[in-house]
């Protein structure tokens, strides 16, 4: 089941509102995707090839490993999707991109902080700083992408009660 598909059928739409759901990515949109794709992809197949050609590896760099490549898939799976589908993005899209971005990042410092604390390791605090940096940038893009959705949602609160529900 799609559950990108409108709730009503396209006969009911004003052709400018179909139009709109109906426009495509914009080639530099499609080129983001096309690189955040390459780039996990890549990443993802660099992780696999260390972590599998290394066997002897200490419980928690196989830990670290897995935990890399599983978010290195999660990016490639939402890039796939938004190639896909071809689509203009839509607000809850964004914001989910921007959680995982936060989520993803704030995992990572909390790995590095980890890692310099009980494994003795000074490059990890330099390393949790970045991800204290790519967190609050990421943070920040949620934020940016809470608001833009609440403001859409209270948008069409107002055009349901200037017009009624929508079927």
């Amino acid at each position: 089941m799609n559950t990108d598909a409108p709730a009503h059928t396209d006969a009911a739409l004003p052709p400018a509102l179909r139009e709109l759901l109906e426009r495509e990515l914009s080639p530099a949109a499609r080129g983001a995707h096309v690189g955040l794709l390459l780039l996990a992809a890549a990443a993802s197949a660099a992780l696999a090839a260390l972590w599998l050609t290394e066997p002897a590896l200490a419980a928690r760099t196989q830990a670290g490993f897995a935990l890399l490549l599983a978010i290195n898939l999660s990016w490639c799976v939402y890039a796939l999707w938004a190639l896909r589908h071809r689509r203009v993005l839509y607000a809850r899209h964004r914001l989910i991109a921007a959680r995982m971005a936060s989520a993803f990042c704030a995992l990572y410092s909390l790995g590095a902080f980890a890692l310099a604390m009980l494994g003795g390791l000074s490059a990890g605090w330099f390393a949790g700083l970045i991800g204290l940096g790519m967190t609050g940038v990421a943070a920040a893009l949620q934020l940016r992408a809470r608001r833009h959705y609440a403001g859409l949602q209270q948008r069409r609160a107002e055009l349901e009660r200037a017009f009624g529900p929508s079927p």
